[in-house]
């Protein structure tokens, strides 16, 4: 299923922790079943710490469609303005209607052009907000792919991963057969994802990735099988407050 696109901006205060002791790449390389070096152990963190630097600008950002509707709100009031000003509402008698026009285009500088000034200002600040709006919203709608997408920084992160142990020469193969038979043993990818994990932060995780259940590997072999299949998206760097 399609997630809905969001925007490309988002604004987030500090940095989420990571720190993955000793003791921790113990029971990752027990997990994964091979050793992981100290210069590989230094990619694999500088690969998971962009992750976390990115993905909370990912849950943070609104959905484009959150822009849209306050894109055609503000069209919506313009135009409600504007008929306002030109219509003279009821129970009001077109005297009172003229002298009202006259004295606020007198008093704001307008001068008459064939209509009261402020009347002319409605319709130009209609004329261009409408516009404005209508280039704002196609401009968005062309940009309807570049935004944050739930999950998208987590399937970077596994490919990033996949590439740094593969270079390496090490296992990163998903059997999709023995990976979904409960008799077997999950692949070592699988484990390796799921130890660097529980490193994170809770909220940064997969629901379920600390579950050593038959049911959770699957899950997780899976979405490791989506996340390679996904095309990278190249993007912007993030708009942060510190």
């Amino acid at each position: 299923m399609r997630t809905k696109p969001n925007l490309s901006f988002a604004a987030v205060r500090g940095r989420p922790q990571l720190k993955i002791s000793k003791n921790d790449w113990q029971k990752i390389e027990t997990a994964y079943g091979h050793p992981i070096a100290t210069p590989l152990r230094r990619r694999i963190l500088i690969a998971t710490r962009e992750y976390l630097d990115w993905v909370e600008f990912e849950q943070k950002a609104d959905p484009t469609a959150n822009c849209e509707q306050r894109i055609g709100s503000i069209k919506k009031a313009v135009g409600i303005f504007r008929r306002a000003v030109l219509a003279c509402p009821a129970g009001f008698g077109p005297q009172a209607n003229f002298v009202a026009m006259r004295l606020i285009s007198m008093h704001m500088g307008l001068p008459f052009e064939a209509r009261h000034g402020l009347q002319n200002l409605a319709l130009t600040i209609d004329r261009d907000v409408s516009e404005g709006c209508e280039r704002a919203l196609a401009e968005l709608r062309s940009q309807k792919d570049s935004g944050f997408r739930r999950g998208e920084m987590w399937e970077l992160w596994v490919r990033k991963l996949t590439t740094i142990l593969s270079n390496n020469d090490l296992p990163t193969r998903i059997r999709k057969d023995s990976d979904k038979t409960k008799t077997a043993r999950p692949s070592p990818f699988v484990p390796f994802v799921r130890e660097l994990q529980a490193c994170l932060p809770a909220k940064y995780r997969k629901s379920h990735a600390l579950r050593h259940d038959f049911e959770a590997n699957v899950a997780l072999s899976t979405a490791i099988i989506r996340a390679r299949s996904r095309r990278r998206v190249t993007k912007s760097p993030p708009v942060t407050t510190k």
